[in-house]
């Protein structure tokens, strides 16, 4: 698939950027190295110069860069040269924030968006990328757990919390929203208080007939993100936790998306979803309802009830058969290799079978 970017804003100080796809192709590497380097899904792009001969427009930088050194009239340029052309725009957007873009009918990946905003042709999770946890932290082997008559259910991570830490929290959640609503903040804050929201997601599963494996934190990674290693007793801590429960509780944090869930597939373990209107990679390709336990965010009372029914349906086979299934959905859809090529066949898909509108029509404030 041939796309576009606008190689005249590139500049290299601004490197990290890129979205993924330009950048495995703007640089000195030989086909080998760049497969070596970002994977064999680089084999499926190829990048032109001339927009004419593209299939797709790509947003040269990730969102973040234009709203964060406000040069977001540059990506409404970049649009307004994909419009004339006839090609549909495709943008990535990471961090903890949804991406709010000024114009509709654009194809967008982002880590924290909600699955109910309007206005796309597409809309879709991409997946935080991990080092396979497996092979680093298992020595290369998928530990699998037999089924007990009471499930485990795990959780590491900030969810303690106290009355007085909430009410200060949520003090600074108000002020953040203040800020945003009247234009002193680029980016959208979450709609409530997250660490308290965690905490009650916990005590939603503390009834009878589930053991629970909590380690709740006060400060987001046990308050050493800076220093913390893959070989961090805290990190291993947290590796453990998933390691040792049959399903692992995955719920946002400041970000509507969970990182823990992809931790949790990638070493074969059962997620426990909360759904706040999370977005999660290709949910139109994948039921992800009829893999693992789905929990809307507001059923929590009976939250409890439906993993102890579900658990109970399994068989040993069925539950040790799950945990490779939530396995090999990282492995085909999460992993780079696994989430290009199912990008790619959804382009494909979208630009074979859809009338793509490409009448991008500016209608919010970036």
């Amino acid at each position: 698939m041939r796309f576009y970017s606008s190689h005249q804003i590139y500049n290299p100080k601004y490197r990290y950027y890129l979205n993924s796809i330009t950048k495995s192709q703007w640089n000195e590497r030989s086909a080998e190295e760049r497969r070596r380097v970002y994977g064999k899904w680089v084999d499926l792009f190829e990048y032109t110069p001339e927009i004419k001969e593209a299939d797709i427009c790509l947003l040269t930088y990730q969102w973040n860069y234009y709203v964060e050194n406000d040069r977001v009239a540059e990506a409404a340029a970049e649009a307004e040269v994909a419009r004339p052309a006839g090609k549909p725009l495709v943008i990535f957007c990471g961090g903890d924030f949804p991406a709010r873009l000024p114009f509709d009918n654009v194809i967008l990946f982002e880590f924290a968006g909600y699955r109910s905003d309007p206005g796309f042709v597409y809309h879709s999770a991409q997946p935080t990328a991990l080092n396979d946890y497996v092979r680093e932290y298992c020595a290369g082997t998928l530990k699998l757990r037999e089924k007990q008559e009471i499930p485990v259910v795990g959780f590491c991570g900030q969810a303690s919390t106290s009355p007085l830490q909430t009410a200060w929290r949520r003090l600074r959640l108000a002020k953040c929203r203040f800020d945003y609503e009247h234009g002193r903040s680029r980016w959208e804050p979450p709609p409530f208080e997250t660490t308290a929201f965690r905490a009650r997601v916990l005590r939603a599963f503390e009834k009878p007939g589930i053991r629970t494996n909590y380690l709740a934190r006060r400060q987001y990674q046990a308050g050493k993100s800076k220093t913390l290693t893959d070989q961090s007793k805290e990190r291993i801590e947290f590796v453990r936790n998933i390691l040792e429960s049959d399903y692992t509780l995955c719920m946002r944090g400041g970000g509507n998306y969970s990182v823990r869930f992809y931790e949790t597939l990638c070493l074969g373990r059962i997620p426990v979803f909360i759904d706040t209107d999370c977005l999660l990679p290709f949910q139109d390709m994948i039921d992800y309802k009829s893999i693992f336990p789905w929990i809307d965010a507001g059923d929590l009372p009976h939250a409890a009830e439906y993993l102890r029914d579900f658990h109970a349906k399994l068989t040993n086979d069925e539950f040790i058969d799950l945990q490779k299934i939530c396995r090999s959905l990282w492995i085909k859809h999460m992993t780079p290799d696994g989430f290009y090529s199912n990008l790619h066949t959804k382009l494909r898909e979208l630009l074979t079978f859809n009338d793509i509108p490409i009448n991008f029509c500016h209608h919010r404030n970036a």
